[in-house]
């Protein structure tokens, strides 16, 4: 990253339309953001926006065309330094890494690792603002910088309101982007993002009591409502509840329980509940135990039989 930052602004506008896209893919994704770009299929693609790069950060403000974006292996490798992207738009994004998927509300920012293969889709023409800090920079103010790919930040925040409008602000002053003044707005940017980040990761001021109970309770429901997948886990929960896998896990210590352990006690409590209710339950108990999440019988009947002292033929043949 240039040690003294440039700013500029790309347009399609003027480029005939079979140029559009090619120019767009080389100028500005190969060159500059290193994303693999593929519009959608059957609309004219366009594209416009201000991309701003500073000694250990950037941030880019772009209207496009509905578009996929792809952040691969061989992109990744040949960038020299690792980012921490957080991404918000004016319509919704569809988002993909880590094995995770999750739809952006509009208005709302996520993190995503520039480190990671990731993919980012919105299907009608919408503004992407992208802001950007080295993510070793950041790993310096936070401790759990590591930890924040997928991780939600809701359009509420106060301190995400100071982020955008600092970077809003900005994209109005391109000498921000120069001479000593690079290095001024790039430290600025660093701390307003890894502020937003602390927040989002819980590393800030202590939550009351209410709060936390009041977490807690949802992501209890959230469980209750999914217990029954068994792709349920703790990142999938911990990116609808907008906090850290981390979090979710101290949450579950502090009132001396697990994850795993709630889970598991959802589950079996559901399965017992069919096996009372033999109208209502499948036919064999593989099909409960598979209908309530489990997928090793074996595992069922053992848990099963410790936490309510029978097995589940005992309970059936009880009934």
């Amino acid at each position: 990253m240039d040690a003294t930052g440039f700013s500029q602004i790309l347009s399609t506008a003027s480029v005939p339309e079979r140029e559009r896209l090619p120019m767009w893919r080389e100028l500005f994704g190969q060159a500059m953001v290193r994303l693999d770009i593929e519009p959608a299929r059957n609309v004219p693609f366009h594209a416009e926006g201000t991309l701003c790069a500073l000694p250990g950060a950037a941030y880019a403000s772009v209207s496009a065309s509905p578009v996929q974006v792809t952040r691969t292996h061989r992109l990744i490798a040949a960038d020299p330094v690792e980012m921490l992207y957080l991404i918000t738009a004016d319509a919704p994004l569809e988002l993909k890494q880590r094995g995770r998927e999750h739809v952006l509300a509009v208005g709302d920012s996520i993190f995503v690792r520039g480190g990671e293969v990731s993919t980012i889709q919105c299907r009608k023409r919408c503004r992407f603002t992208n802001i950007a800090v080295a993510q070793d920079d950041l790993r310096a103010l936070l401790s759990g910088a590591d930890d924040l790919a997928m991780r939600v930040v809701p359009r509420q925040s106060d301190l995400l309101g100071l982020l955008h409008a600092y970077v809003d602000m900005l994209r109005l002053r391109a000498d921000a982007a120069s001479g000593v003044a690079a290095a001024l707005t790039a430290g600025h940017i660093r701390d307003l993002i890894g502020a937003v980040a602390a927040t989002a990761a819980e590393d800030g001021a202590p939550e009351r009591p209410g709060v936390k109970a009041a977490r807690l309770r949802a992501i209890k429901a959230d469980i209750a409502v999914r217990s029954c997948d068994p792709r349920l886990d703790i990142a999938g929960v911990a990116t609808r509840a907008g906090i850290s896998p981390r979090y979710v896990r101290r949450l579950f210590q502090d009132e001396g329980s697990s994850f795993s352990a709630h889970v598991l006690g959802e589950r079996l409590d559901r399965a017992h509940r069919l096996l009372l209710h033999p109208g209502q339950a499948p036919r064999t108990i593989a099909a409960v135990a598979y209908a309530c999440g489990f997928g090793d019988l074996s595992y069922f009947n053992r848990t099963f039989r410790r936490r309510f002292g029978m097995t589940p033929s005992d309970l059936r043949g009880a009934g």
